[in-house]
């Protein structure tokens, strides 16, 4: 499982980030939500691109700390 932490972490990061995109593209619309739409479909793109990259270097992150942890549970 280590080895699909970078690959997790980008599907979970661009998820994430198209999700805080559209959210925001609503809230920001309020009250009348004309044209929310918009800023969400034009901007999901690059939010997706910029959660994959954070998400992949958290999943890479986080498989080093697994890594090292293993290391050391065996050797003591």
């Amino acid at each position: 499982m280590g080895r699909y932490y970078p690959l997790v972490g980008a599907v979970v990061g661009a998820v994430a980030m198209v999700a805080a995109n559209v959210a925001f593209a609503w809230f920001n619309t309020a009250p009348t939500h004309y044209e929310w739409t918009d800023p969400a479909v034009f901007l999901s793109p690059f939010a997706a691109v910029i959660g994959a990259y954070l998400g992949a270097v958290i999943g890479h992150l986080a498989r080093r700390r697994a890594r090292r942890r293993s290391a050391g549970s065996e050797n003591g």
